[in-house]
């Protein structure tokens, strides 16, 4: 190479990623929830994290109650909830009187898992994933390929 000169590698990687959406755990907190039917379920309340993976182990649909007194808790897999960006609501595969008619989980015992059982199963396509169906899915997936890309940039020296 010429004196004065050098050569710079530079490298750009990018991860390519299918449809995957964010949002803020405080833009989720007060958001309704409804089944497949339209029938109003509550709204999420809280979530649950573990630690020290960082995972969404269940949302908190809080069912009943009123002016935000009493009402139910129930723990929803993240992954049973149906969520596209511009929606004003989560849509889950849950029975109305499947809520009224079940306990919940106290405030002072909160589940370590979410409740699967809460999950209709024989459901359109449309609606969010049974529970094997999830797991098959999470087993299945393998990471977006990462993108290597390499340029060779030649460098001069300021002329001054």
């Amino acid at each position: 190479m010429p004196e004065g000169r050098s050569e710079v590698i530079m490298e750009r990687r990018t991860r390519t990623t299918g449809e995957e959406w964010f949002m803020s755990a405080h833009d989720a907190m007060g958001k309704k929830v409804v089944n497949p039917e339209g029938d109003d379920l509550g709204e999420i309340a809280d979530m649950r994290l573990a630690f020290p993976t960082g995972q969404v182990k269940y949302m908190v649909l809080k069912h009943g109650g009123v002016l935000g007194v009493g009402g139910k808790r129930f723990a929803v897999p993240p992954e049973a909830l149906a969520y596209h960006p511009g929606d004003k609501v989560f849509v889950v595969n849950i029975d109305k009187h499947r809520l009224d008619e079940s306990s919940g989980f106290d405030e002072g015992n909160w589940p370590r898992e979410a409740d699967w059982n809460l999950i209709r199963t024989g459901r359109p396509t449309t609606e969010p994933p049974s529970k094997e169906e999830a797991e098959a899915i999470a087993r299945s997936k393998t990471p977006p390929p990462e993108v290597v890309t390499t340029e060779r940039v030649e460098t001069r020296e300021r002329p001054r």
